[in-house]
């Protein structure tokens, strides 16, 4: 089960706090890519934390684009 199916069954007030900054619906929708990302490797200020940020970032707003076409076809 990934992370987000055993957080999703935690009393509701519980996942509101975890989740102040970033919208438990859209945790949702990417949950699996999200869990598959190599954000441990976001540690520091050099090109290859720098590029490997904007690759991710780059590719959290295609994905929403693409979930927000599909959610506008249904």
């Amino acid at each position: 089960m990934s992370l987000w199916g055993l957080v999703s069954k935690m009393p509701p007030e519980k996942v509101q706090r975890l989740y102040v900054d970033f919208p438990q619906h859209l945790r949702h929708l990417l949950g699996d890519w999200l869990e598959s990302q190599p954000w441990e490797f976001l540690v520091g200020s050099d090109a290859f934390c720098c590029n490997l940020a904007s690759a991710l970032l780059s590719d959290t707003v295609q994905r929403l684009q693409a979930l927000a076409g599909e959610q506008g076809e249904g």
